[in-house]
């Protein structure tokens, strides 16, 4: 959303899914760069110990592996729906639909605020 209105020319009630999708891709690359740090935090603790990793251990690293590339397919999965669907498709932030009170929930707000609810407000994400 770059700093922008979160409502765009839709309306102040309408938010463009392209938005909502935008928000959802930004979330899934910071969580894979989190585990990718995570993933070099733990390799590094475990080539400074003397014991000897365990195997079972050996493929929970190798599960941390796998995290971080199913969260970048999941990433590589949201830009693509987010390039193919028309900007003028839509979610009516007035409706009672489980994505609107998903959304709301996310940002911890309830269904009265609608004019802003999406706004930047730190470390906040839609997903």
């Amino acid at each position: 959303m770059d700093g922008g209105r979160p409502f765009d020319e839709l309306g102040d009630h309408r938010l463009a899914l392209t938005t909502i999708l935008a928000r959802a891709r930004k979330e899934l690359v910071d969580l894979g760069g989190s585990a990718d740090g995570l993933q070099d935090t733990i390799s590094a603790v475990v080539a400074g110990s003397a014991a000897a990793l365990a195997p079972n251990m050996l493929m929970q690293l190798q599960a941390a592996d796998a995290l971080s590339q199913r969260l970048d397919g999941l990433a590589q999965l949201v830009r693509a729906l987010e390039a193919s669907i028309p900007h003028t498709w839509a979610l009516d932030m007035r409706s009672d639909g489980e994505l609107v009170r998903a959304l709301l929930r996310r940002v911890g707000r309830d269904r009265q605020v609608v004019r802003g609810v999406l706004e930047e407000e730190g470390d906040c994400e839609i997903f």
